[in-house]
């Protein structure tokens, strides 16, 4: 045998072995099953339901259904259902409060989950619910929408940021021949053109054949609303939506106006900056100018004629510069002495023919004159 065969074989072998852990699940899995707390409903009293074997993480919702729920929701108390999260052992548990469904009994306790489109139901007896015969499913009775219209104009409050109040009026007409029984009317709103978002709706009453029924709903908008927003729904099997403005002209008109002001005050700030001029540094014209340094060089030589003789003069000069300056010590003594040459007056003549100018030398040099 060629060792080609021999592989062939032996794959062959290999893939034999691997059959039996690639078999398809065994077709008794658990379904997903529901129970009642009692079977025996009465509308407005609570009943507990409590689910098994459902896909963990999806959210279950629960309610209770007239014609055993064959046409689904439209058969189903919307109004009342409850939701639940499956928990990870594939359970659920919540209380559902019963009420009347629009269709009539045989009614059922249903249970729906998504995703997966999972769903259970199980058989109760609703009190004070008449029983009637399971309708047809050949076709799916006709509606029309005959007005979809939404009114409501803005007060002060939501210029201002409130939230909005419309009021969405729905007019159906049943143009068959037989009797619509009470179809559920289901509003909501949105934003991007899509209502996703659900809206309390009245309770529906049966729409016999060729009867007209208008039905207004209450529609309440998130505060500071702003731009268009759809409101829409399905009633049986007919859809209608519609759409309005909301725009909160007095938040804009104050916000505007905040900003023009915020402008105007740096505005203001702004020239008043340029304008002013820094008071401890004035700028005196130069006429003024000259007659302050005229001044203030009379009120020097008037300081230094009255210190005495040159030495003396020297050194109040000295001290003076010492502390205008704020330093301890001045060692130009001869750049002194020729400042109070400068500034001070001729010394008046002493007796003894000894004039100002001699008297402006140091003592130690008068001392070694007169030794």
């Amino acid at each position: 045998m060629s060792r080609a065969v021999r592989t062939s074989a032996l794959a062959a072998a290999f893939l034999a072995g691997l059959a039996p852990l690639t078999t398809p699940a065994r077709a008794d899995t658990p379904q997903p099953a529901i129970s009642a707390g009692t079977t025996r409903l009465t509308p407005g009293r609570p009943v507990t339901v409590t689910g098994t074997d459902w896909p963990s993480g999806a959210t279950a919702q629960a309610e209770v259904c007239g014609a055993r729920a064959l046409r689904g929701s439209a058969d189903c108390d919307t109004l009342r259902s409850v939701v639940a999260l499956v928990a990870a052992d594939g359970t659920f548990r919540v209380t559902l409060v019963a009420g009347a469904p629009p269709s009539r009994c045989p009614c059922v306790i249903r249970v729906t989950a998504q995703p997966g489109a999972s769903g259970a139901q199980v058989d109760v007896d609703l009190d004070g619910q008449p029983e009637a015969a399971l309708p047809s499913l050949a076709r799916t009775p006709r509606v029309d929408v005959v007005r979809t219209h939404i009114s409501g104009s803005p007060g002060l409050a939501e210029l201002f940021g409130a939230s909005p109040h419309r009021t969405l009026t729905v007019t159906v007409r049943n143009p068959g021949t037989t009797s619509l029984g009470r179809a559920p009317l289901i509003v909501a709103w949105g934003t991007g053109g899509t209502a996703d978002i659900p809206v309390s709706a009245p309770l529906t009453t049966d729409l016999p054949a060729g009867a007209t029924r208008t039905y207004r709903v209450r529609v309440t908008l998130p505060v500071a609303a702003f731009g268009r927003y759809a409101v829409g729904g399905t009633y049986a099997s007919a859809t209608f939506s519609s759409a309005t403005d909301v725009y909160p002209w007095g938040l804009i008109a104050a916000a505007g106006l905040s900003a023009l002001l915020l402008v105007h005050a740096i505005g203001v700030a702004a020239r008043r900056r340029f304008r002013e001029r820094p008071t401890g540094a004035a700028v005196l014209p130069p006429d003024a100018a000259g007659e302050a340094v005229t001044v203030e060089l009379a009120g020097l030589r008037t300081f230094l004629a009255r210190a005495g003789d040159a030495d003396d003069r020297t050194i109040a000069l000295h001290t003076l510069l010492r502390h205008a300056s704020g330093k301890p010590e001045l060692t130009d003594r001869r750049g002194l002495d020729d400042l109070v040459r400068l500034l001070a007056p001729p010394l008046p003549s002493r007796p003894g023919g000894t004039t100002g100018a001699e008297s402006a030398e140091p003592r130690d040099t008068r001392s070694q004159k007169a030794g």
